[in-house]
């Protein structure tokens, strides 16, 4: 419906039509008892017949009203008169920014103000969770010599149809696809603008804040260049190249500060989680660079590329080095024999990151077998591990897309690709970049592979699991090895021997710690022949005929027959206390046939449990650095249970009095804590030292009285608890083989009618860390049915067997869900060791409606255990975490025999 100039609706009179798009006609109006000028923007009617979509828009519409600042257009109110509906808004007068992009590219100085503007407008509302949807130069007032405007902040998501727990998709989501019409109520409305959409939105898949910063970042690259980033002669052409085009940030002027040119790598990652996460950090880096402060940063945190050139300046001089101070020996001692000449280079982490070497998800420095390049774990701003590779010929460090949470890096024999763990999965990715990585096998937590010259990967796909061996082609994985339980609990960080016709191998105990019971082993591709090497703390190399180990802090080389896996002479020191991580018995050293490369930084130090807020942001320090596993709160938020040390025995923490005390005693693992619901039991997952079941034991909170045995395994059963209804009557308990590699499904346990687990969610896939809703009605869990882990809720429906309807809440991958005590929300972690967050509320027909994932922030937790947990009031979360990293430099020492 068209409104004539002279017209009224309400109280305000139509001066004036200022334009119309999908979202309705713009006008102009009076405002006759305030007597100011206002903006006013009619829905479409069809929109308006839909009661239950314009109950949904006026809740929304309210929410927007509350959002008061500087450079946002704000909403006044709705209005209704002779059945027309309207937004009330303010009137902003001058040029849009579309409209100045049309004399071409702004200045760099105005362009980055303008931007700065922007960015405040973004965070003020992404942090009241209002997210934008559909930021574009039109909807951007940029008068010459005013405040910037950012204008129509939510209406997408208010125009949007109501969502549903059924998973059908929303309006805005169909219509990402402009083949798409939306029938009567939006004909043909595109809700967000082709150019400008992120690519999960061009997708139709759900969006958070991360929309937002794609198309900020989109905003900024078409100011400093004048041009269209992503254009085409249709929405088709334009969409596909929003999904496909490379972004060529080339074409920035000269001038363009380096950090500028970073932070829109950033912001126009394709990947959500690997996009930059806030537009506060934007924010912060152009009020450097405007205000000139950025220079120093900018010196301290020099790209990648001038850094290797650095190197490529360094390493030919310091290799020269070395080659003169040898013919300088020989020349000395007249041609007789002499010491080689040893060179000892200090390598640096990539600029803006810091090494990432310890831990569950560390990825520890290794290697090509040539020697030529070292891939390594890096963690930026983000806070998320990636692998990188740098030439140790040039210098050149370039990070590895794709490889978010990468753990346990690995080599092919020809150097030409990286295996590494990530997402639950063996992957490989191909060294010279621009290749996604490709899933070889399923490794819920792996420890380490071994690529011999066959195409063979030997893994240890978990960290209670033997070796496997698989084509790098993938395939099924066939056990190489079989664990003695009377010995040991765990083999992993293979490594190849006898030119790939064996392998080395770490042999560990979980439930015993002496020295003779943790060994370097040697078998045979065939798996025979499996024997002792040697006794060692942690990960062996294979390289230039000598065996390299740890032994009581220090590095040590040995010959070593490969045809036999046997030493020879006598061991020789390399270096003293290289970095070693007790929580997975490995050490950073590695080596080829003339190479060395090692952190000198000395014993890791585990991890800490800490106090965060919402936004990330550290508020206390709860323990000192231990070896920490999984942790669970209290009901009231005042107690925590924490495991801690190998084998692990949980620990008591008041956080009232500040007080730290052992909980349990047992000789083998006590772990995966959960409290009643009232607070007064504590119930664990126990194993025996022996090899005999795995247990459910509970224990009363204060400490009083013995243990209680609920629950034992069937034999060869691994058996946790997972969680208890609210009433505090059932167990929702986890089973499946030892370790938990293929298969595990999720049962109940009836406390007060004990007749043995009943199966409720059996599977061809693995299902775990299942948890009751605040009211028991449903129940949320990570489920891996071959393509990785997703955070799923179903009904809980009594316990009845469930083989039908669910909800599936991530879309990147999650696992450890937790809902909040009152039931509003589910928070689960990434892969990538992002915490995320999606709303929970009632549908009114006594089903569920969830929101899309949002990002709260990233993390270095423990991820192999349950390590995070709520506060009652939703306001805090303890995490297990690993602190700052260590950054010192890897130290590279040629040649490394004698």
């Amino acid at each position: 419906m068209s409104l004539a100039a002279g017209s009224r609706l309400g109280s305000y009179e139509i001066t004036a039509k200022l334009g119309e798009g999908g979202m309705g006609e713009v006008y102009r109006a009076r405002d006759g008892k305030l007597e100011r000028d206002v903006a006013i923007k009619v829905l479409p009617a069809g929109f308006t017949e839909d009661a239950e979509r314009l109950a949904r828009f006026e809740r929304e519409a309210k929410l927007l009203a509350q959002l008061h600042h500087p450079h946002v257009a704000s909403i006044f109110g709705l209005e209704e008169s002779a059945g027309v509906r309207a937004l009330v808004m303010e009137l902003v007068e001058g040029p849009t920014l579309a409209e100045r992009l049309a004399g071409g590219a702004l200045p760099l100085e105005e362009a980055l103000g303008i931007a700065r503007q922007i960015a405040e407008a973004l965070e003020e509302a992404h942090g009241k969770g209002i997210v934008h949807r559909d930021l574009k130069p039109q909807n951007v007032k940029a008068p010459v010599d005013g405040p910037v405007k950012v204008l129509d902040f939510g209406l997408a998501k208010a125009l949007d149809p109501v969502g549903s727990a059924s998973g059908s998709p929303s309006a805005s989501q169909l219509a990402a696809s402009p083949t798409l019409t939306l029938g009567a109520t939006v004909q043909g409305v595109l809700l967000g603008t082709a150019a400008y959409m992120a690519p999960e939105q061009a997708k139709g898949a759900a969006v958070d804040k991360r929309a937002d910063i794609w198309a900020f970042g989109v905003l900024l690259w078409e100011m400093l260049t004048g041009g269209r980033l992503f254009e085409g002669d249709s929405a088709a052409e334009t969409l596909a190249g929003v999904l496909k085009t490379e972004i060529d940030l080339g074409a920035l002027p000269e001038e363009t500060p380096a950090a500028i040119r970073r932070l829109l790598r950033r912001c126009l990652e394709r990947q959500p989680k690997n996009r930059l996460h806030d537009i506060a950090d934007a924010r912060i880096v152009l009020d450097e660079v405007l205000s000139g402060r950025s220079g120093e940063a900018a010196e301290r945190a020099v790209a990648p590329e001038a850094a290797g050139a650095a190197w490529r300046r360094a390493l030919p001089w310091a290799l020269a080095v070395l080659a003169l101070a040898v013919a300088l020996a020989a020349w000395l001692t007249g041609g007789r024999s002499a010491p080689p000449a040893v060179l000892r280079v200090d390598v640096g982490a990539p600029a803006g990151t810091r090494f990432h070497f310890q831990g569950d998800f560390g990825a520890p420095a290794v290697l090509s077998p040539d020697g030529s390049t070292v891939a390594f774990g890096a963690v930026g701003e983000e806070k998320r591990t990636y692998l990188w590779v740098r030439s140790l010929v040039t210098g050149e460090a370039r990070r590895l897309e794709g490889t978010a949470g990468a753990a346990a890096p690995f080599f092919a024999p020809d150097g030409s690709s990286v295996g590494f763990f990530a997402d639950g999965k063996m992957q490989i990715v191909p060294v010279a970049g621009g290749g996604t990585p490709r899933r070889v096998a399923d490794a819920p937590n792996g420890r380490g592979g071994a690529w011999l010259p066959d195409g063979t990967i030997v893994f240890a796909p978990d960290f209670r699991a033997p070796l496997y061996r698989i084509r790098s082609t993938g395939g099924k994985p066939e056990p190489l090895t079989a664990i003695d339980p009377q010995r040991h609990s765990s083999h992993r960080w293979p490594v190849a021997a006898d030119g790939g016709e064996a392998v080395v191998y770490l042999a560990a105990n979980h439930e015993g710690m002496k020295q003779s019971e943790v060994e370097l082993r040697w078998v045979r591709l065939d798996g025979s022949d499996d024997h002792a090497v040697t006794p060692s703390r942690a990960n062996g190399v294979v390289a230039g005929g000598h065996l390299l180990f740890l032994r009581e802090g220090t590095l040590l080389a040995q010959p070593l027959d490969e045809r036999r896996g046997v030493l020879t002479g006598e061991p020789f020191v390399l270096a003293q206390d290289p970095l070693f991580d007790a929580s997975t018995w490995r050490a950073t050293f590695t080596a080829s046939a003339t190479r060395l490369l090692y952190s000198p930084a000395g014993q890791a130090s585990g991890s800490h449990l800490s106090l965060f807020d919402r936004a990330g942001r550290p508020l206390e320090d709860l323990t000192e650095d231990a070896f920490w596993g999984d942790v669970s709160l209290s009901p009231d938020g005042l107690r925590l249970v924490a495991s801690r040390d190998q084998p692990a025995d949980l620990w008591m923490l008041d956080l009232e009095r500040h007080t730290t005390a052992r909980f349990t005693f047992g000789e083998g693992d006590e772990w995966s804590a959960v409290w009643s619901p009232d607070g007064r039991w504590v119930y664990y997952a126990q194993t025996d030292p022996e090899g005999g079941p795995d247990r459910i034991v509970r224990r009363a909170a204060n400490g009083g009285g013995a243990a209680e045995v609920v629950l034992e395994s069937q034999p060869g059963v691994a058996l946790v608890v997972t969680d208890v209804t609210p009433d505090g009557r059932i167990l929702l308990v986890q089973t499946g083989e030892i370790p938990f590699v293929v298969h595990a499904d999720l049962g109940w346990f009836d406390l007060e009618n004990p007749a043995g687990i009943v199966p409720w969610l059996q599977e061809a896939a693995v299902e775990r860390d299942g948890r009751f809703s605040p009211d028991g009605r449903w129940v949320v869990y990570d489920r891996d049915d071959g393509s990785g882990y997703q955070v799923y809720v179903r009904p809980w429906a009594g316990g009845e067997a469930q083989s039908g309807e669910r909800w599936q809440l991530s879309t990147d991958g999650g696992f450890l869900p937790r809902w909040s005590a009152d039931g509003s929300e589910i928070v689960y972690l990434e892969p990538s060791l992002n915490l995320s967050r999606v709303a929970v509320s009632e549908d009114g027909r006594g089903g569920l409606r969830f929101g899309p994932p949002e990002s709260l922030f990233g993390t270095t937790l423990v991820a192999d255990y349950p390590s995070f947990d709520l506060s009652p009031d939703g306001g805090t979360l303890v995490l297990n975490h690993f602190g700052e990293q260590q950054s010192e430099p890897l130290r590279l020492v040629l040649p490394w025999k004698p």
